[in-house]
């Protein structure tokens, strides 16, 4: 800092004050003696006191010539003459001012904490409301399923099953339609019929099947005159107890031809000669690959059950018979009873091959 003071010093003015002062002073001095050597009297004063008052004048005149020459050469000097007081002043009021402000900091620093504490009581109450939810949806969930676990003795429809379909075949007229939706209508409420009867031994007649209204005049006005084979089920839409409406919806699509009659669908070698060779369980798995098989050639199983088909308990069980006697390599085919399109089902009869 000392050297950058030293360079913004107007040495030049300093200079030229110091001078101008010692020769007004030289000046002064030389005047007054001058009056008083030759007895000089101003305003009636005595010669010395004339003298005297010469050099006070001088004094003040240099002052003057000083003020003057900062006064003209720095405005810092000038704001410190003649508004120093006014300065003052604004200091003041800055200094009310300032406090003012620091006084509203204050509170606006209070505010914000306050605003912060209050958040953070938001945020932790959010969390225990969240965790509170959560807690709910976990005991409403549990009491959902054991709902479902009590109801499940009574239930005679399971969600998706499939209770009736029927085939409506290219270019069928309205008429047609309505009296194969009518058909269909009865044969998913025998099916449910029958599924009750299972249960409490007793035939059912007051089966109620609902259906939406729009959903069965789209599919109408979507297959009346189609110039390809569709299909179309009814399947329940949720779980039914015993003497429940049974809310159904529809399902339907073009139907394809998939196997023909004769047609081979599955086939598969086993060993009935190696040790450890069980034949029920060599026909089970058999019939597992060959449901994966239909439904990867396009058959639409059971949405319920994931069937397509069933194979007759006596056929089953000559099937295994007969494997055991085996003690060859033997070929199982499976094959198509009659033509199997793409709503099913799988109607097969069990072939072995040596």
């Amino acid at each position: 800092m000392q050297p950058q003071v030293w360079t913004d010093t107007n040495w030049t003015l300093i200079v030229l004050i110091i001078a101008g002062s010692a020769i007004l002073a030289y000046a002064g001095d030389v005047l007054g003696s001058k009056y008083g050597k030759q007895r000089i009297s101003i305003f009636g004063l005595r010669p010395r006191l004339t003298s005297r008052l010469i050099t006070a004048f001088t004094g003040m005149f240099i002052s003057v010539v000083v003020l003057a020459s900062l006064s003209f050469f720095s405005e810092n000097v000038r704001t410190a003459l003649f508004r120093m007081k006014a300065l003052q002043q604004e200091t003041v009021q800055l200094t009310h001012q300032l406090q003012a402000t620091a006084l509203s900091l204050d509170i606006t620093r209070f505010g914000m904490e306050t605003l912060q504490k209050d958040r953070d009581m938001l945020f932790n109450e959010k969390n225990d409301l969240e965790a509170m939810t959560s807690s709910l949806r976990d005991e409403a969930g549990d009491l959902r399923r054991n709902l479902d676990v009590m109801r499940l003795g009574a239930i005679t429809v399971q969600a998706n099953s499939l209770l009736a379909q029927r085939v409506i075949l290219p270019g069928a007229s309205r008429d047609t339609l309505s009296e194969i939706m009518a058909a269909l209508e009865g044969n998913a409420r025998e099916e449910v019929a029958v599924k009750r009867s299972e249960r409490r031994h007793t035939v059912s007649d007051d089966v109620v099947l609902v259906i939406d209204p729009k959903e069965g005049a789209e599919f109408a006005a979507r297959a009346a005159n189609y110039p390809e084979r569709l299909y179309v089920r009814v399947l329940a839409v949720e779980n039914t107890a015993l003497d429940e409406v049974v809310t159904v919806r529809l399902e339907s699509g073009i139907s394809y031809l998939l196997y023909n009659e004769g047609e081979t669908v599955h086939r598969k070698l086993v060993r009935p000669e190696e040790s450890g060779f069980n034949a029920e369980e060599a026909l089970h798995v058999f019939l597992r690959e060959l449901r994966s098989h239909a439904i990867r050639n396009g058959v639409r199983p059971d949405p319920a059950t994931y069937s397509v088909g069933s194979l007759e308990g006596e056929d089953f069980f000559d099937t295994v018979e007969a494997l055991r006697s085996m003690k060859t390599p033997t070929i199982i085919n499976a094959v198509a009873l009659q033509e199997i399109y793409t709503e099913g089902p799988v109607r097969i009869k069990i072939l072995l091959e040596q």
